[in-house]
């Protein structure tokens, strides 16, 4: 129709024409009779009539036979492409053939070179790893033996939860599976059958039940002790037995975290009976735990040594990270400085010299007898600060560290960038906590990023008055790499502004146990101010740890006077904490973020990978992703 009526308009209009158009457009006799010449006869009238008649049966004839045409055209094309469709579905399945195929030989070259790796693995050998820092206790639970002790927690303890290679709690595949109660009251566990702890102790609901109790000091064989985990474990309201594999966790308000707030890594399960027989001064010294290798001796700041479990309760190919050890003994030996470390392993001493810095690094490199493994951490270092008491502790005035402009002042000062070019191996990322190293934050109300401009960080410590503040900044040494040597730098830069900073290197342990007991009144380094990039967990991470009220690393406790703006902070992380759903939860969580950057209650440093100086004959895969550390249980040692 288009066609006909566009043509229409560029021809002649002739009277033919007209009696033609108006025989398509449907226009009877009596209607034609209005088009013509005064002198036109009936007949005339016939014989047109006629004669639109036949020219009309001729076009519909001709329109039936360019119809038929088309049909067979578009059948013709139907067809070609139907075959067209099957070739190249034949051609996509050889594909997929071909693909795996190919992925098959692949995996069966590749199973038969680990298969020819593993014949070559001594499975009854000894790996000595030279750690910079040691444990004061070998309580899992406590301020001192918690975080990063990979000579005794990573090998001697194991907790309910199965993670992905993400970092990614999982619900089953562990040594408990979680779940929540469909009212969202309480919280389950259901535990693996048949585990023991490393003294033949079942590993069931009651044994799970006390570990809680203990923590929280309801334990009825010593109410009064002392747990670095009892913050973590504050949402429990009653812990029940249900039956032997099954335990309940009330919940007065749901706890979206309840999975790794009772579960996750920092949750080392202990046995009832040998705690409660034993006491724990003796359990601290001689610990017992699930893991893939229980303890045998230790000294002191000398030597932490262990053996496998051969009855672990997941072999060396589990899908999670719990997996069976390969050497039969690990031990750990106390070197606190890391030239002490690379002399050991140079002299045959160790087999692993652990965190090392790059410039003793560059030892090791492009050398037979030796290389070097690099793996990337989940967190990332940050000055922590305390903003949420109103006196300063130390001197009992008021304490700076209130005013926004310090702690502005105090992140435009020191050049992080320059410090990863210069000190570190320029591989690092920068960070922006509490949000991931590399991700450039929004910057809300601020003039700009916390970008290096010591000429604003001057102006602001004279605005707020506060030129010549002096404080001092521990910083635990032994586990971060080359921290003696970017500390140094950190110190002078703010110097540099204005600040008078003195830098406490104490030993990490020890350390460790002072902050987590909130002894620390002062800023202090730590590694869990935010996470790599890279990794899947976000700035929740971060809070869990540092920030937060009642964190294991965190200045802010329940009675302190808090800052309007850490209380906006904090009501929106207790807010996400109760939030299943995931996208509202993130949305919290990043208002949060916004906060916490603008008013600067960090100062965020950077990533740091961590380096390892081993012997040739050290295999290590890592499980995962973004690793926390060299975790021994997955080093092998090839037979000479």
């Amino acid at each position: 129709m288009t066609r006909h009526w566009t043509n229409l308009r560029r021809s002649r209009l002739s009277r033919r024409s007209l009696l033609k158009a108006s025989a398509r457009a449907g226009v009877g006799a009596a209607g034609l009779a209005l088009v013509g010449c005064g002198g036109d006869d009936d007949d005339d009238q016939q014989q047109a009539v006629a004669q639109v008649q036949q020219e009309q049966d001729q076009q519909q004839q001709a329109m039936q036979q360019q119809q038929q045409q088309q049909a067979m055209q578009q059948q013709a094309q139907q067809q070609a492409m139907q075959e067209q469709q099957e070739q190249q579905a034949e051609q996509q399945a050889q594909q997929v053939e071909q693909q795996e195929q190919a992925q098959q030989e692949e995996l069966d070259r590749s199973t038969a070179q680990e298969e020819a790796e593993v014949s070559e693995v001594d499975l009854d050998a000894e790996i000595i790893v030279g750690y910079g820092s040691f444990p004061p206790t070998l309580d899992i639970t406590t301020a001192g033996g918690g975080g990063g002790q990979g000579a005794s927690n990573n090998l001697h303890f194991a907790a309910l939860a199965a993670y992905n290679s993400g970092r990614v709690i999982q619900a089953e595949g562990g040594f408990g599976d979680w779940e929540f109660s469909d009212d969202l009251s309480s919280f389950i566990w259901r535990i693996k059958p048949g585990v023991t702890f490393h003294n033949g102790e079942p590993l069931n609901a009651e044994s799970v039940q006390f570990y809680y109790e203990r923590i929280l000091g309801r334990a009825e064989y010593n109410p009064d002790f002392e747990s670095s985990l009892r913050a973590r474990a504050g949402w429990m309201g009653d812990i029940s037995v249900v039956d032997e594999h099954t335990v309940s966790i009330a919940m007065d308000t749901p706890f979206v975290d309840a999975p790794e707030q009772s579960g996750g890594i920092n949750f080392g399960l202990l046995p009832k009976q040998y705690i409660i027989d034993n006491g724990d001064d003796h359990f601290a010294n001689n610990p017992i735990g699930c893991g893939a290798y229980q303890f045998m001796s230790w000294i002191p700041d000398q030597e932490i040594r262990s053996q496998r479990f051969e009855n672990f309760a997941f072999p060396h190919d589990a899908p999670f990270q719990w997996k069976a050890g390969w050497a039969k003994y690990i031990t750990g030996r106390y070197f606190p400085e890391e030239q002490a470390r690379a002399a050991a392993l140079e002299a045959g001493e160790v087999d692993i010299a652990y965190r090392i810095s790059p410039d003793v690094a560059k030892q090791f490199e492009d050398r037979d007898d030796f290389k070097v493994i690099a793996l990337p951490d989940v967190r990332v270092m940050a000055l922590e600060l305390p903003v949420n008491q109103s006196l300063d502790p130390i001197t009992g005035e008021e304490n700076p560290w209130r005013d926004v402009r310090v702690r502005q002042a105090a992140n435009y000062a020191i050049d992080a960038d320059a410090i990863i070019d210069n000190l570190l191996t320029g591989t690092e990322e920068r960070a922006y906590s509490p949000f991931p190293a590399g991700y450039d934050p929004p910057i809300g109300n601020l003039p700009g990023q916390y970008n290096y401009d010591p000429d604003k960080a001057r102006a602001l410590l004279e605005e707020a008055g506060q030129i010549g503040f002096a404080f001092t900044i521990t910083l635990p040494t032994g586990l971060w790499t080359a921290d003696r040597i970017w500390m140094p730098a950190v110190q002078q830069m703010l110097n540099d502004v204005g600040f008078q900073v003195e830098v406490d290197y104490a030993d990490f342990g020890n350390a460790l146990s002072l902050i987590r007991n909130n002894e620390v009144p002062n800023p202090f380094v730590f590694n869990q101010a935010g996470v790599s990039s890279g990794a899947p967990l976000g700035p929740a991470f971060a809070y869990r740890l540092v920030t937060t009220v009642g964190s294991p690393y965190s200045h802010a406790q329940e009675s302190d006077d808090f800052l309007p703006e850490f209380s906006e902070f904090q009501a929106l992380i207790e807010e996400a904490n109760a939030e299943f759903d995931q996208q509202r939860a993130n949305d919290l969580y990043y208002q949060a973020s916004v906060i916490s950057y603008e008013n600067a209650f960090q100062v965020p440093l950077f990533g740091l990978p961590h380096l390892y100086a081993v012997t040739p004959q050290i295999l290590y895969n890592e499980y995962y992703g973004t690793s926390t550390g060299l975790n021994a249980i997955y080093a092998q040692k090839l037979k000479t």
